[in-house]
């Protein structure tokens, strides 16, 4: 087989993975920037379309985020690329509003926001990104630089849950670098070249030239990659069992308003404590290993409890543990309703084109307007630009004659199952639920971490 058939495969491999791994929808988005590593997915993607009858429906998106001059000319690149391969391309365009604080956690949130939405928009089950193998390396290497060990190290996964019915996947995750640079060199195609890729200032940079200079055991960091990754595999296992158990058994309860609530709590066991903490309190990033484990120690001691965690409170009122979001010291973030669906709090998904008067907003928390008690304080509410609530919660709809109900749906099982080994991950609630994982950051070689 050809390298171009090769990669083909892999692609072909990857898509019929997350498919099996999560039954997910029809086509296939492939995110491309213009870099020699996606440049050879797309010429691999186009390889794959002439030579399967079976494959999914492709499409092509790149994300310009004007960040440089140059990013609205490269997307045009890719576009007229695809143009003559035959493949729909969309530039997905990000206009920030003034920001502050981290630019790169803001990017890395607006480009898969938009990819996913682009996803959504298409039908698509699955996105595609380019990640390789020295991609893989650089991440375990910083990963064990921050002292991570054991399965904090496996670095990324071949495939991994985006959103309720989207997979990320990561098909070219065993092949090399120099090894899709070269397919690009082959059809003949300029990549583009990032300077910012080469900038030492950023320590992945640095890592990775480090790494071409020959100063970094290769084989020993994919001989620890390979250690690390059985062993999560192992540990997902373990807890989707855990999850399982604990549906099996009636103990496992997840209300409509966000709650988590076991009876007979009987263990602590920290990677489960760790997702309902991290489920219920609608963050991006689990809490601190030695926050979970002091959580656990308290919640081992008798008597009824009452604790905070990572905008989660947890109450244990003799064996029945319930975990809800907390209001804090401010409320949840409001949202500006979308064309399709927008995500609450990393909580709830509204479905924009259901919502009566859909122009009014924002969506907030109940407690941003001064009313509710302790749990009903975090639940949506949409007011118009008097303040007066046009559509709520239906926990809250009694508070507010006439006000419509909005449309929403829960993520919480969804955000517990994900990545897991579960065909379903939606199982653990009714219906499906749409949430967004934390994103990886704009020009992924400048990022400390990705996607997990």
């Amino acid at each position: 087989m050809s390298d171009l058939g090769s990669r083909a495969g892999a692609l072909r491999q990857g898509w019929r993975t997350g498919q099996a791994a999560r039954a997910i929808a029809p086509g296939l988005l492939l995110a491309v920037s213009g870099g020699p590593d996606s440049l050879a997915m797309l010429i691999a993607a186009a390889e794959w379309r002439t030579s399967d009858a079976l494959v999914p429906p492709l499409a092509v998106a790149t994300v310009d985020h004007g960040l440089r001059p140059e990013s609205s000319a490269e997307a045009r690149f890719v576009a007229e690329i695809c143009g003559e391969l035959g493949l729909p391309h969309r530039t997905l365009n990000w206009q920030p509003a003034a920001l502050r604080g981290n630019l790169a956690a803001a990017a890395r949130a607006a480009r898969y926001g938009l990819l996913a939405l682009e996803a959504r928009r298409l039908g698509a089950g699955a996105l595609a990104t380019a990640h390789h193998r020295d991609d893989q390396i650089e991440t375990h290497l910083l990963a064990r630089e921050r002292g991570a060990l054991g399965p904090a190290s496996a670095g990324m996964r071949d495939w991994r849950d985006l959103e309720p019915g989207l997979v990320l996947l990561r098909p070219f995750l065993g092949i090399e670098r120099g090894a899709l640079a070269k397919d690009v060199r082959r059809a003949g195609l300029r990549a583009i070249d990032d300077p910012t890729n080469r900038d030492v200032r950023y320590r992945r940079a640095a890592l990775r030239l480090a790494i071409d200079r020959g100063e970094v055991d290769r084989d020993a960091a994919l001989a620890a990659l390979g250690s690390a990754g059985r062993e999560r595999d192992a540990a997902d296992a373990a807890l989707a069992l855990r999850l399982a158990e604990l549906r099996h058994e009636g103990r496992l309860e997840l209300t409509d308003a966000g709650a988590i609530v076991i009876d007979r709590w009987q263990s602590a066991d920290q990677p489960l404590l760790s997702r309902f903490v991290t489920a219920a309190g609608g963050g991006a990033e689990a809490p601190a290993t030695q926050a979970i484990a002091r959580l656990g120690e308290r919640l081992s001691c008798e008597g009824d409890v009452s604790s905070t965690l990572a905008g989660c409170r947890i109450e244990r009122r003799g064996g029945r543990l319930e975990w809800n979001r907390e209001f804090g010291r401010s409320a949840p973030a409001p949202v500006q309703l979308g064309l399709l669906a927008v995500c609450f709090d990393g909580r709830f998904d509204i479905d924009a084109r259901a919502v009566p008067d859909p122009d009014v907003g924002p969506v907030l928390a109940l407690g941003a307007i001064g009313l509710g008690n302790w749990r009903d304080r975090t639940l949506p509410v949409l007011t118009d630009d008097s303040g007066r609530v046009r559509a709520a919660h239906r926990h809250l709809l009694e508070r507010f004659p006439g006000a419509a109900e909005l449309p929403l749906r829960c993520r919480i099982g969804w955000r517990i199952a994900a990545n897991l080994p579960v065909r379903t991950p939606f199982a653990l609630t009714a219906g499906l639920q749409i949430a967004a994982n934390g994103t990886e950051p704009v020009g992924k070689d400048l990022a400390d971490t990705y996607l997990r």
